[in-house]
């Protein structure tokens, strides 16, 4: 059957720990991964689909049975080609989805319970997604997200510490993978100085948003939203950073002069025609 790989993009400002009115306090924003599906059944797809739709609409519940009918309608689907193909049927119990359609339905379960404010519930998809990923080549690009999402979900619970330790491992997979300069290494970029940011670190934090704000500005047009988002986060920085800065203006001092040039010119005019005269 024919199979199609699904693109979802998930980029949500960072969960309010604070009540609504923390925009107005310029937290930082993290930029959540781009999560693509493995190649599947046309069927599953949509449902991947009509699932990513109600995500978005904050209709979580609902977003999850449809993750689960995906998963269920893609498990027939294989063991119909199994079937079809005239093997033995697999043990009950044992897996008949790809290792990395098993992973991609960890983290998309993982991705709705973190907007959803469940962070607990977002680690448990994490471990499992983690723990798949152990079959998988070593510094597969599969390890590297779950590091990035991990990071995220303990930014949302106040571990900066946990998060930022994520994050570079994810960073150093990304850099060793796919370069230095690619967008997905300066998403990591930007959300190392979220947590640095939020470590009051604002110095720190600044050098890797304007790494991160650096390849942006080089892979995407100035209204793409990772680019926006983190030079938000520069701004914000910036106006923290000067406001906790010891750094003071000396007092303005006044400046006196008993003429002003104007004054000054009317009154050699005037001196000049006295002598004149």
């Amino acid at each position: 059957k024919a199979t199609v790989s699904v693109l979802y993009w998930y980029i949500h400002n960072m969960k309010p720990p604070i009540g609504p009115a923390w925009m107005k306090a310029g937290m930082p924003c993290l930029i959540k991964e781009v999560l693509y599906a493995p190649p599947c059944p046309e069927k599953v797809a949509l449902l991947f689909e009509v699932a990513l739709a109600r995500h978005n609409t904050s209709q979580y519940d609902a977003a999850v049975r449809a993750y689960m009918e995906a998963q269920l309608a893609w498990e027939e689907e294989a063991r119909a080609g199994l079937e079809q193909l005239g093997r033995v049927m697999a043990p009950e119990g044992a897996p008949t989805l790809p290792l990395l359609g098993r992973v991609f339905l960890r983290l998309v379960l993982s991705a709705v319970f973190d907007s959803a404010g469940n962070d607990e519930r977002a680690l448990a998809e994490l471990f499992e997604a983690q723990r798949l990923c152990s079959a998988l080549p070593r510094n597969h690009q599969a390890q590297g997200m779950i590091d990035s999402m991990l990071g995220c979900v303990y930014t949302h619970i106040s571990q900066y510490d946990l998060a930022a330790d994520h994050f570079i491992r994810c960073l150093e997979l990304r850099e060793s993978t796919v370069g230095p300069a690619h967008p997905d290494t300066g998403l990591t970029l930007n959300n190392i100085g979220v947590c640095l940011n939020f470590m009051g670190r604002t110095s720190d934090a600044l050098v890797f948003y304007y790494k991160a704000e650096e390849i942006f500005k080089a892979a995407f047009k100035v209204e793409h939203p990772r680019l926006t988002t983190v030079t938000r986060n520069i701004s914000k920085a910036k106006q923290t950073f000067l406001k906790n800065s010891t750094f003071t203006l000396p007092e303005a001092k006044s400046l006196t002069v008993a003429l002003c040039p104007g004054r000054v010119r009317a009154l050699q005019a005037q001196n000049k025609s006295r002598k004149r005269r």
